[in-house]
């Protein structure tokens, strides 16, 4: 919404997601409704879709962009407003799986859309099976601003502020610490066998979530608190310094799409151990820019982790095929161009 806005569109945003939402946006006009789950499904649905309705009739805007909420499709589509959707992750992973209600809604709001974006191929394939045209799915990952993350920054100060010496080996995490398919705990049962083979190792988990105490729980009870730092939510714009201070990064989850997190550590340089799914292939080649394994495997984790600790020749090369890749295909700059036409070609 900031890009857009800084390339003079008028910007409004409808949703039931304050969380996600900067407290102080200037760059565009929010409207927030009542926040909707499963739980309070019945009793928000129609007075939310109602809300949207009107918003809709009020703003009268050139172009809709739906992003995930397939059960909002319906007011967009009586107000006979064009549309994009854009759909990532889990939301769209999970429909082969799905019942026939979640299906037929998404092949509805599929079919509806002018275009489709998503962030991997593997989701591209997904929207295919199920019936959208080829032709009206395009790839745009998420993008990488590399004028923040990238190897130039300097990580050295939070190695002091986490009491990390010169000679350690730091592993990072930066997935969040909620949902199962994140599978953190992975990591943290990996770190009892690297230390049986590697002394001189740091572990960072950067991240927030209902997860936080299970995990730091057991943490402790596996006698490790003194190789792992919790360091929480940390200031976006900051991440860039936790990962150029790290010389491995890892990721953990058995479902997942194209990883923001993953990009923003392939743009700092740090080489990447992360779960053999077809979202990570697109980006991670086995021994080529990075190391996978199994998911939920940590006894193979561990086994990629020690690989790379004592291999920095390996890891350098990784890291620098890593920035090359993000440049060549997922810079912010790009990925913002690649919407725009899209927005362009339906004006």
């Amino acid at each position: 919404m900031e890009a857009f806005s800084k390339r003079n569109y008028e910007v409004h945003l409808i949703t039931d997601s304050h969380a996600w939402i900067a407290p102080k946006i200037k760059f565009a006009s929010v409207y927030t409704l009542p926040s909707m789950n499963r739980a309070n499904l019945a009793q928000r649905l129609v007075p939310n879709t109602l809300k949207i309705a009107k918003l809709l009739r009020t703003l009268d805007p050139d172009l809709v962009h739906l992003h995930v909420q397939h059960h909002y499709t319906l007011p967009i589509i009586l107000s006979r407003h064009q549309y994009i959707l854009t759909s990532w992750g889990a939301e769209v992973l999970s429909l082969p799986h799905a019942d026939i209600f979640t299906r037929s809604t998404a092949k509805m709001t599929g079919m509806k859309a002018r275009r489709i974006t998503v962030d991997a191929h593997c989701l591209k394939d997904i929207w295919m099976r199920i019936g959208i045209p080829e032709d009206k799915i395009e790839v745009i990952p998420f993008g990488v601003d590399l004028s923040i993350f990238n190897p130039d920054v300097d990580g050295l100060d939070v190695r002091r502020r986490l009491r990390i010496k010169e000679n350690d080996t730091v592993i990072i995490s930066t997935r969040p610490l909620f949902n199962d398919h994140y599978n953190v705990e992975c990591l943290i049962h990996s770190i009892p066998l690297v230390l049986e083979k590697c002394g001189n190792v740091k572990f960072i988990i950067k991240g927030v979530g209902p997860l936080k105490n299970q995990l730091r729980n057991l943490v402790d009870e596996s006698g490790v608190q003194k190789y792992v730092r919790f360091v929480g939510l940390v200031p976006h714009p900051e991440v860039a310094q936790y990962l150029t201070a790290s010389d491995i990064y890892v990721s953990t989850p058995f479902i997942d799409s194209t990883s923001v997190s993953l990009l923003e550590a392939m743009a700092c340089g740090v080489a990447p151990i992360v779960t053999d799914i077809p979202g990570n292939r697109e980006w991670i080649k086995e021994g080529i820019n990075g190391l996978l394994f199994q998911p939920k495997n940590y006894t193979a984790l561990a086994e990629k982790i020690i690989q790379l600790i004592e291999n920095d020749n390996t890891r350098k090369r990784f890291g620098e095929r890593c920035i090359s890749i993000v440049k060549q295909r997922a810079s912010w700059e790009k990925c913002v161009n690649k919407m725009e036409t899209i927005y362009q070609s339906l004006l």
